[in-house]
């Protein structure tokens, strides 16, 4: 399977592959257990409807003579006692084997306890009994979620969601978002977002702040290409097309969940009618119903083949091929991984600490490789494609070391001998690495890993920067923007890749057969927030070398703005919006990280006349395009150029300046400038100590970085914190550094840094 590393980053870490955390589902299962059944089933009369979930009222339900129990249940679970509850439910289960209801609130217990053994059980008893009861089949899809069978999941879900008709209970849009979550982790992102929607705008469901969670995490990951942020539409059919009614009968089974069945109709629609984008577009959305992230990916191609369509359209489609499924590799490239058998690694780790074209990881990166069942490595380097920077040496895009790839040592066990392992080693680097190791193990025998995998292009074409010394820092965003200039398009447009049919977009460029694909490759690298927001001109120039027209900015109104997908928000000019629509147009870009819209956006916000329009109505908005220019600037000298103005702004017109001192405090921290840090601090002490809310922040931030303790007392153990970790020439004072000491300079470029140690807030 095609490693996807977007899809790892996606919600912080929080989803290994295929895995789903136990704290997950028994918060989730706590709702379902408790609140839920006491807030539902209380108060019950013959003609209320039955708990088991089959949609009878009691009177003409099996459960009838059985039900009188559950009162006596549910002040168990209300009282907490869970496993007498369990019990009381498998007495009455041998007392009355059809009480379905007991199965439906067993499994929520086992699913709170997590006893997912117990859980399959009871679901598949459950589902004997009533083979279409939608929380029969939920339970089903839980157990299939927890045993890491997500397609089994996705579609027993879709069969409880098929069989709920139009009222959904809550207990399957619990599963609905916790499926979600695990099929955001996997990187088929469009089926999460639809289930995780679903949960989100369900009537009358009071437990959304999961599926709210995902969706927030995925639109909010620059990491994540643009076009996975949206699900396309259905596309309406011809007018004239004599298949129209079916069309409607079939887009209409699929608004009400019934998936299954519109698939049936689609699929019949597409035998005498192929290569319709209508009913291409309804097979899609079926497929992302069903997680059919394969099917995803086919459809889209189809899509983009059908000449109805606009050129714009087709590229479009083209290009969410590539995001649809995790295993798609149209635009990847093999990613090696080598590794040698070695007597003892010390000769080795000696070398590679003697040779400048080889840099020791810190101890804390040793841990983040270390595989499932396996000891981590010994230590670690980065193989540099240039030397580590000498004494003194100024810092330019020229000779800045890049790592070509990394390297472990791994020391002797009792099944197997010490090794070397190189990782993270793009095909195309392999000659240069290889010919790197023969100076420090010169007789060593590399073998290859069978399972050759592959990395997306657009995450090999960012350069990994290393060997980098302390003195250097100050110097570093402004170099390290010009290298990715440099680097990042000709990284782009010279490597092969499978969807040009294994050339480079250079060399595509003159072939117009591949007009589309060349087209619909950089449509893709568009998407890419963490590479255009780095080089505004970065698409520009890869147009200009694939032979691609450039994208032609429009100028639009008010009224069109919330028309326009996310994945065209850059393809806008704000210039003639108002500042009710810019700010809107900021908010937006800030929700889904469309980094570079959301800069042209505040420009022109801050060459709005928002003072005397509406008598003042919009006179505190330019703060908030001064906060976005300065949270997403490249340069750590722009940022505190934009916050000064932003600060500055809110004094000249009495607005508070709370949200612009505590980003403050990341930015003092990234440029070491500890006094400036602590003057932030105190300002916002002295200035909104009353504000509970900004004084919880402030504790919250101080307590993160360890400068405090959680309940906001001062820490009482010296070399507590960033300071620790900080490199020399910089560093935070504790409360309980050395007495009276001078703190250390900070770095060139920034305030002297003397006189004085970090104070906190209860340090009077």
């Amino acid at each position: 399977m095609l490693d996807n590393p977007s899809a790892d980053r996606i919600l912080g870490h929080i989803v290994p592959r295929g895995k789903l955390p136990a704290s997950l589902a028994h918060s989730a299962a706590k709702l379902s257990a408790r609140l839920h059944l006491l807030r539902l089933f209380m108060s019950i009369d013959t003609y209320s409807i039955c708990p088991c979930g089959s949609g009878k009222k009691i009177k003409f339900c099996k459960c009838k003579d059985s039900v009188h129990e559950l009162d006596r249940v549910l002040k168990m679970i209300d009282g907490g006692q869970l496993v007498p509850a369990l019990d009381r439910l498998s007495t009455i289960l041998e007392e009355h084997p059809d009480a379905a209801w007991a199965l439906a609130i067993r499994g929520r217990l086992f699913m709170d306890l997590r006893e997912y053994t117990s859980l399959e059980e009871n679901a598949e008893r459950f589902r004997r009994l009533q083979p279409s009861n939608p929380l029969a089949l939920t339970q089903s899809a839980a157990a299939a979620l927890f045993r890491q069978d997500l397609s089994a999941a996705t579609e027993l879900m879709l069969e409880a969601l098929t069989e709920s008709g139009q009222t959904v209970d809550s207990f399957v849009l619990d599963v609905a978002s916790l499926l979600a979550y695990a099929l955001a982790g996997n990187g088929i992102l469009l089926t999460s977002r639809v289930y995780a929607t679903l949960a989100l705008v369900s009537t009358g469901y009071e437990d959304s702040r999961m599926a709210a969670n995902v969706l927030q995490q995925i639109n909010g990951d620059p990491s994540v290409n643009q076009l996975a942020k949206a699900v396309p539409n259905l596309i309406a059919p011809p007018e004239d097309a004599d298949w129209g009614e079916r069309y409607d009968e079939a887009a209409l089974l699929l608004a009400n969940n019934k998936v299954a069945l519109a698939q049936t109709k689609f699929e019949s629609l597409q035998r005498s009618a192929p290569l319709q984008p209508a009913i291409l577009a309804g097979l899609l959305n079926c497929a992302i119903w069903r997680g059919d992230h394969a099917a995803q990916a086919d459809t889209l191609v189809k899509l983009s083949q059908c000449e109805e369509l606009s050129f714009d359209e087709r590229v479009r489609f083209l290009a969410m091929s590539q995001m649809a499924s995790p295993d798609a590799d149209g635009l990847a490239v093999d990613h090696l991984e080598l590794s040698a058998d070695v007597e003892s690694i010390d000769e080795f780790q000696m070398a590679m600490i003697a040779n400048t074209r080889f840099e020791e990881l810190p101890a804390d990166a040793l841990e983040s490789v270390k595989r499932e069942g396996d000891v981590a490595p010994r230590s670690a380097f980065q193989i540099l494609d240039s030397d580590v920077l000498g004494e003194g040496e100024k810092l330019t895009a020229d000779n800045i070391p890049v790592a070509l790839a990394a390297v472990f040592l791994f020391g002797r066990e009792t099944d197997r001998s010490a090794r070397l392992q190189i990782i993270g080693l793009p095909a195309t680097k392999r000659a240069q690495v290889e010919e790197l190791m023969k100076q420090v193990a010169p007789d060593v025998e590399w073998v290859e890993a069978e399972e050759v995998g592959k990395l997306p292009l657009t995450m090999i074409a960012t350069p990994q920067i290393g060997g980098i010394r302390p003195e250097n820092q100050s110097d570093l965003d402004a170099v390290v923007k010009e290298l990715i200039s440099q680097r990042v398009p000709e990284t782009l447009s010279t490597t092969p890749v499978k969807m040009l049919g294994g050339v480079s977009l250079k060399d595509a460029a003159s072939d117009e057969s591949k007009t589309l694909l060349r087209a619909a490759m950089i449509r893709y690298i568009e998407g890419e927030d963490n590479l255009v927001a780095r080089d505004e001109n970065l698409i520009d120039r890869l147009c200009e070398i694939g032979n691609v027209p450039k994208i032609e900015r429009k100028k639009i109104t008010g009224d069109e703005l919330e028309e326009i997908p996310g994945s065209d928000l850059d393809r806008i000019d704000p210039s003639e919006l108002d500042p009710e629509n810019l700010i809107y147009l900021i908010q937006r870009a800030q929700q889904i990280s469309a980094t570079s819209i959301g800069r042209r956006a505040s420009l022109a916000l801050l060459e709005a006349d928002t003072e005397s329009v509406d008598e003042g109505r919009y006179i505190g908005a330019k703060i908030i395009a001064y906060s976005f220019l300065m949270q997403r600037a490249t340069e750590s000298d722009v940022a505190v150029d934009y916050l000064d103005k932003a600060k500055a702004y809110a004094e000249e017109h009495k607005l508070s300046d709370a949200s612009l001192l505590l980003a403050e405090l990341g930015l003092r921290l990234r440029r070491q400038e500890i006094d400036l840090f602590q003057n932030a601090v105190q300002a916002i002490v002295q200035k909104h100590s009353d504000n509970p809310e900004v004084m919880g922040r402030l504790q919250q931030i101080l307590a993160q970085l360890g400068l405090i303790n959680p309940d906001g007392s001062p820490r009482q153990a010296p070399g507590m914190g960033p300071a620790a970790q900080e490199p020399a020439g910089g560093g935070l004072w504790t409360p309980d550094g050395d007495g009276g000491g001078a703190a250390p300079a900070g770095p060139a470029g920034g305030e002297a840094s003397g006189g004085g140690k970090l104070w906190v807030p209860g340090m009077d």
